[in-house]
C-alpha cells in the first residue's frame, strides 16, 4: 500500500479534489491510501458542499465502517480516502483589520500598523473574508500561512492537525509526495500555492517539537491553474457593499504575472520538484450558465457559488495521478539541486480530447477502460435493470451471494452514480459531474466517449441509448471495445452482461478474497465489464 497527501485549496481546488475522486471511482488509484485535505476560507462554499456529497458517497459506498474500510486493486473504488477540512475562522473577526487587531497595533505598534498601511488599501484591510481573499495574494499569502499555524498550534482537535500527523508520520519513515491543487489567478489558490511547502512544514514542526521535517523530507508538486472561466461583472452598487470583488476580466493578467512569479521565484523553486501548467485558449465557459437568469448579481462565495465542473479540473486531478506515479529518483535529483520540472501537455488542432490528452499514450487504453466501465456500471446500477439494488434483495435469483449487502452501501452507491453521471428530477435528468464536462469541451463527440451518450433529456430516451455499442467513439482508443446484445425475441444490453457476471462468478477467485460484500460485488461488475467490453 502507498499513501498519497492531496490538498485542494479555494473553490478550483474543491471542484479538482472532486475530480480526482472520480479518477478514484474509476480505480486509477489502486492499492493507495489518498490523504485528502480541502482547504478553503469559505466554508459555506457550494462547491465545497458539492465536494462533501461526493466525499460521502464514495466512502460509504465502500462500507459504513470507516475503520473497516482498506485499499484494494484492480476495481472500482479501490482507493481508501481519508477526508479532512480547514477553514480559517473569520466567523467573529471576519476582517483584516479585526484579525490583526489594527486600532491596538496602531496605538502600541505604529510601525507595522503603517507597513500595513503601505501594502494594503483601506477597501482591503475592510472586506469581509468570509468568502476568500478575492484575488489580494499579497493579503491571502499572508494570512492563510498564519491561519495554518494558528490551527496547528490550537489546544483544540481540528482535522488540519489530523492531516498534518499523518504526514509527519509519513516523513518520518520515508519520502511522502505532497500534491497541491488549485488556481494562479483567484485569491485562496493563489494565494496558498506558494506559501502551502512552508506553512505545513512549519506547522508540523511546532506540533513534533522539531523531530520530523516535512519540507526536507516529502516531495512537492502542484498545478499551476491559469484563467478558464468568467463570470457577471459586478455592478457599482455590489463594488460599494462588497469594498472588494475579484473580476473575471483580470484573470488573465493575474495569470499572467503569477507564471512570472513562478518562474522566477527562487524559493518557490527550490519547494517544489514539479509543476503542471494548465490552462485554456479563452474564458469563455461561464459556470453558472445552467442557472440562467436565477443568477441576477455577482456572487462572490456561500452557498450560491456552485460552479458546474470543467474538463480542466479533470486534467489537473490527472496531474496529480501523474505527480504520483513519478519515480522516487527523479524527484531527488530535482530536490537535490533545488530544481523544478515544468511539465504542459497540448490538445491536437481539432479540439477533440483524447484519453491520452489527460495521461498519456502509456496509460490512454488503462483510462480508457476504468472510465468507460465506471459509466457502464453507473447505467446498470442507476437505469431500468437496478442492478445492484436487484442482487442485494434477492430479485436475481442466479446471484445470491451479495444479500448480506448493507441497504445504506446501495443507497450510496447510487448517489454517487447521481454525482458522477445523471439524477432522476421530476421527469428529467439533472446533469452529473461527466455531463458537465462533456459541455464544457464543446458537447458533440469531443470529449472523449460516444455524442450519444449525452444526446437525451429523459430517463426513457437514456434508456434506449446502445451502449454496449456506442460508449466509446467510432475512431481511437475504445473503437473496438462494444459487445452485441443477447436474447432471442428482445434485445437487451442487460443479458449478455449478467450471464458474464455469471460466468466470472465461477471462475474467478479475486473477487472472494474481499471482506465487504459490496466491494466482492463491485470487483466481479469490474472485471466482468472489462471482459465484456473486450479489453482483457
Amino acid at each position: 500500500m502507498s499513501q498519497f497527501f492531496v490538498l485542494g485549496i479555494g473553490g478550483t481546488g474543491m471542484r479538482c479534489i472532486e475530480s480526482l475522486l472520480h479518477l478514484c471511482a474509476m480505480g486509477m488509484f489502486d492499492d493507495t491510501e489518498l490523504h485528502l485535505l480541502a482547504l478553503d476560507t469559505d466554508k459555506n462554499n457550494g462547491n465545497f458542499a458539492r465536494l462533501k456529497e461526493v466525499k460521502e458517497a464514495y466512502c460509504r459506498a465502500k462500507g459504513s465502517d470507516a475503520a473497516a474500510r482498506t485499499p484494494l486493486k484492480d476495481t472500482f473504488f479501490s482507493a481508501n480516502v481519508k477526508y479532512y477540512e480547514f477553514s480559517p475562522n473569520y466567523d467573529v473577526k471576519s476582517t483584516f483589520q479585526e484579525v490583526f487587531d489594527y486600532g491596538g497595533t496602531q496605538y502600541n505598534h505604529r510601525e507595522e500598523a503603517e507597513l500595513a498601511d503601505l501594502v494594503l488599501t483601506k477597501q482591503v484591510e475592510e472586506f469581509n473574508l468570509r468568502h476568500g481573499y478575492r484575488a489580494q495574494t499579497h493579503l491571502g499569502s499572508m494570512m492563510m500561512y498564519h491561519a495554518i499555524l494558528e490551527a496547528a498550534e490550537s489546544q483544540m482537535d481540528n482535522e488540519l492537525k489530523s492531516f498534518l500527523a499523518q504526514l509527519t508520520k509519513a516523513a518520518q519513515n520515508g519520502t511522502p509526495k505532497v500534491f497541491i491543487l488549485g488556481s494562479v489567478f483567484g485569491g485562496t489558490g493563489a494565494s496558498s500555492i506558494p506559501i502551502i511547502p512552508q506553512a505545513i512544514s512549519r506547522a508540523a514542526e511546532r506540533m513534533n517539537g522539531g523531530a520530523v521535517n516535512v519540507l526536507r523530507n516529502a516531495y512537492f508538486g502542484s498545478t499551476l491553474l491559469t484563467a478558464y472561466f468568467n463570470f457577471k461583472t459586478p455592478t457599482g452598487d455590489e463594488l460599494n457593499a462588497q469594498k472588494v470583488i475579484a473580476t473575471s476580466d483580470k484573470f488573465a493578467l493575474n495569470s499572467q504575472v503569477a507564471m512570472m512569479f513562478y518562474d522566477d521565484d527562487a524559493t518557490v523553486r527550490s519547494t517544489y520538484q514539479r509543476f503542471y501548467m494548465l490552462g485554456t485558449d479563452s474564458i469563455d465557459w461561464e459556470p453558472m450558465a445552467k442557472r440562467g437568469e436565477e443568477v441576477s448579481k455577482t456572487i462572490t462565495g456561500g452557498a450560491e457559488q456552485k460552479n458546474d465542473s470543467h474538463y480542466i479540473e479533470l486534467l489537473a486531478a490527472c496531474a496529480a495521478l501523474d505527480f504520483y506515479n513519478t519515480k522516487p529518483e527523479q524527484l531527488e535529483e530535482n530536490k537535490k539541486h533545488a530544481a523544478t520540472d515544468y511539465l504542459y501537455r497540448a490538445v491536437g488542432e481539432s479540439g477533440r480530447f483524447e484519453f491520452e490528452d489527460f495521461v498519456g499514450q502509456q496509460r490512454a487504453g488503462d483510462f480508457a477502460r476504468k472510465f468507460g466501465t465506471l459509466l457502464a456500471f453507473a447505467l446498470f446500477c442507476n437505469g431500468e435493470d437496478d442492478f445492484v439494488e436487484s442482487v442485494r434483495c434477492g430479485a436475481q435469483k442466479e446471484i445470491t451471494e451479495f444479500t448480506g449487502m448493507e441497504v445504506s452501501q446501495v443507497e450510496y452507491l447510487k448517489k454517487y452514480f447521481a454525482l458522477l453521471f445523471f439524477e432522476r428530477s421530476e421527469g428529467q435528468l439533472a446533469e452529473g459531474w461527466v455531463r458537465q464536462l462533456h459541455r464544457s469541451a464543446g458537447g458533440g463527440d469531443k470529449f472523449l466517449f460516444n455524442a450519444s451518450l449525452f444526446g437525451f433529456n429523459t430517463f426513457k430516451d437514456l434508456m434506449k441509448v446502445d451502449w454496449n455499442k456506442e460508449l466509446y467513439r467510432t475512431d481511437g482508443v475504445g473503437k473496438d471495445n462494444n459487445y452485441s446484445k443477447g436474447g432471442i425475441i428482445i434485445k437487451s444490453k442487460f443479458d449478455p452482461f449478467k450471464k458474464m457476471f455469471i460466468a466470472e462468478r465461477e471462475s474467478s477467485q479475486g473477487w472472494k478474497a474481499i471482506t465487504n460484500s459490496g466491494e466482492k460485488l463491485y470487483k466481479l461488475v469490474y472485471d466482468t465489464l472489462g471482459k465484456l467490453y473486450q479489453f482483457t
